[in-house]
């Protein structure tokens, strides 16, 4: 078996044709590698690459950012070990071209997505299983139909869903997930604090401070907590970002005021929907006999008045 070299490993890796009913994920970019051609890395068992992340180049000059060229990196350069890419403004924390002048990063799949359409990551599964949710699989919903609400929470990081992305749907629980949502990794590190954060897929607690943010981690949602025992965590959103910035505890606290605001509306208009067709149904009907009503008095009464004065 010919082995295969990349810069980012160690290791010698195996090109695999055909890998049918396997569900693995690309270590370059976080998606699966579902019937695909992938190159595996035996001695490890848990490093893959799609085609298009072993052959990316190492270096290009982006239409997004023309004045720097972008150096392909295999991790993320920053202490927290993700970076916001600033194409979809989703974290990473595989493959990025980054510019090392101005912060700039890009997912792999987000720089070759816009530098030639043709040539796009491979689609996500049509059905998963997430951990945060393992009752029911998950349906891929490539254009989800938002109804007259408009809009969709993320079950798993608690901001709102893009009306016009893709995302994964349970009908039976009514659960939904970003698609990046799906990929979030295990554990990750953060600069300003000293032990690994391990990812909780369900908060179980019923109120929690993100230590970042500030905002509330609703129950039931995905956070980051300290795997060492320290009462710190925070939401999933927030790995990337800052302490001092403010602008996610607002984000967030309002999509979590506002999902839970829709939800109940949802649940009263599901429990008087039928009721209230009844009653409007009903009304419309005493409208018709009280305006038949009052149609034919009058002109019965319009018939005896001029009966009358011809009579007079």
């Amino acid at each position: 078996m010919e082995g295969h070299k990349h810069f980012s490993h160690p290791h010698t890796l195996s090109f695999h044709q055909n890998l049918e009913g396997t569900q693995l994920t690309c270590t370059g970019c976080n998606f699966p590698c579902t019937d695909t051609a992938v190159y595996v890395c035996h001695a490890c068992h848990n490093f893959f690459l799609h085609d298009q992340c072993f052959d990316a180049t190492r270096s290009l000059i982006h239409p997004s950012h023309p004045d720097h060229p972008l150096s392909l990196f295999p991790s993320p350069t920053y202490t927290s070990g993700s970076f916001v890419c600033n194409s979809c403004n989703e974290a990473g924390s595989g493959f990025s071209f980054a510019c090392s002048a101005c912060e700039f990063d890009l997912h792999i799949h987000c720089a070759y997505n816009n530098l030639n359409p043709k040539r796009i990551s491979n689609p996500p599964p049509n059905q998963i299983i997430l951990k945060s949710h393992p009752n029911h699989p998950l349906k891929y919903l490539p254009k989800p139909h938002y109804g007259i609400w408009g809009s969709r929470l993320c079950d798993v990081c608690g901001t709102y869903c893009d009306p016009k992305g893709e995302l994964y749907h349970c009908d039976i629980c009514d659960y939904d997930a970003h698609v990046t949502c799906t990929n979030l990794q295990e554990t990750v590190r953060r600069g300003d604090h000293e032990h690994t954060l391990s990812l909780l897929h369900v908060n179980p607690n019923p109120s929690f401070e993100c230590d970042v943010c500030r905002g509330t981690i609703a129950q039931n949602h995905s956070m980051y907590h300290c795997a060492s025992g320290c009462d710190y965590g925070m939401h999933v959103k927030c790995v990337s970002r800052q302490v001092s910035d403010q602008a996610p505890m607002g984000e967030i606290t309002f999509d979590l005021d506002m999902s839970r605001l829709l939800n109940k509306m949802r649940e009263l208009l599901q429990s008087y929907w039928a009721p209230a067709v009844i009653m409007v149904s009903v009304a419309i009907v005493i409208l018709v006999i009280i305006n038949s009503y009052y149609r034919n008095d009058y002109y019965s009464n319009r018939y005896y008045r001029n009966r009358y004065h011809r009579n007079g």
